[in-house]
């Protein structure tokens, strides 16, 4: 089980695209504009949150492969792949003003999707800093197929 633990957070820290390691100067752009507009939530703040029981909704933007490798536990979770989001998420969240975190791996995409929805008229929405790879190294659970996991040094 040792084993299986260290090859899923293995895969879950690494698994983030080689194109995210070099962005381009029109991507550089885009993400700053982004940066200046979304909000962040440091991991911490969500583990808060969540202990709370806070009334929330938890978007994982990961593609679909990437979710596998295990996912932050919300009752409110929902799962909308990045290129899905503007279509599907009015469908999952009706309420404008509702508390929304995204996340990806890094928080790149997630700082995109928190810029998006906000253009779309959503008020309360945060990106998780760092993403779910942040999450996993402050050692916060991750639930996946095999129950829960955190990652020890």
């Amino acid at each position: 089980m040792k084993r299986i633990t260290t090859l899923l957070l293995a895969a879950l820290l690494f698994s983030a695209p080689a194109m995210a390691l070099s962005i381009d100067v029109g991507t550089k752009k885009v993400m700053a504009e982004a940066a200046k507009v979304a909000r962040e939530m440091s991991p911490q703040q969500l583990q808060q949150l969540i202990d709370k029981d806070a009334d929330l909704y938890l978007i994982d933007i990961r593609e679909k492969e990437q979710q596998l490798h295990g996912e932050i536990f919300h009752l409110n979770l929902i799962r909308i792949t990045r290129g899905y989001l503007e279509f599907n998420v009015e469908r999952e969240i009706k309420d404008k003003n509702a508390l929304i975190v995204v996340y990806c791996c890094t928080g790149k995409r997630g700082l995109l999707a928190a810029k998006t929805l906000m253009d779309m008229g959503f008020t309360n929405v945060y990106s998780l800093k760092g993403g779910i790879r942040a999450w996993v190294e402050q050692g916060h659970v991750l639930d996946t197929a095999y129950g829960e996991m955190i990652l020890k040094p």
